[in-house]
């Protein structure tokens, strides 16, 4: 018994020094201005960040008008013609999609231009989260990377979007250790 209490004890220890020597330094959420969103929600009044690319929407009377997702940083892999294609999802209570809209980037104005007027955000509108992802979206003829790019950035912060969901569901659920030393019904 002796020797598994100074083997914890050590192993307390040990993991006491390491996480002190660690410089953890807090993420900074980004704020998304409510002009930004304005357009997508028109009685919006505050935005209120759930982590660094995902937003709740809400009036004035603190009602929940949607989501906004933003693409980055978990697209950034995905390139189009000239870089990545950041995207802006507009999401209404439900979860579905209202709006994609192509933020800031370095695409070339008129594939860019193309990829708009070719209808390609219009594909998802209206849409859940699993119908966008499972629907089969062709690129835009003439702007295939950038398009192409559009795509699949949709499909990596909409899979990262159910995996978070997904997550905060679960933290809900109790534990092992909660459902072992919760108070028993009777």
């Amino acid at each position: 018994m002796r020797i598994l209490r100074n083997l914890m004890s050590g192993l307390l220890l040990v993991g006491t020094m390491t996480f002190v020597g660690c410089n953890v330094t807090p993420v900074r959420i980004p704020e998304l201005p409510l002009s930004e969103v304005k357009p997508y929600f028109i009685e919006a009044s505050e935005v209120q960040a759930i982590d660094t690319a995902y937003y709740q929407v809400k009036d004035a009377n603190g009602q929940v008008l949607g989501t906004v997702l933003l693409s980055a940083p978990y697209s950034d892999p995905v390139k189009g013609y000239n870089g990545p294609t950041p995207l802006l999802i507009a999401l209404d209570p439900e979860n579905r999609i209202m709006q994609v809209a192509m933020l800031d980037n370095h695409e070339t104005p008129r594939f860019a231009q193309r990829v708009s007027d070719g209808g390609l955000y219009q594909s998802w509108k209206g849409l859940s989260v699993e119908e966008a992802l499972a629907k089969d979206v062709d690129a835009i003829s003439g702007a295939t990377y950038t398009s192409n790019s559009v795509i699949n950035s949709l499909n990596v912060r909409l899979e990262a979007y159910q995996r978070q969901l997904k997550k905060d569901y679960n933290a809900l659920k109790p534990n092992f250790w909660q459902r072992l030393f919760a108070p028993k019904k009777r």
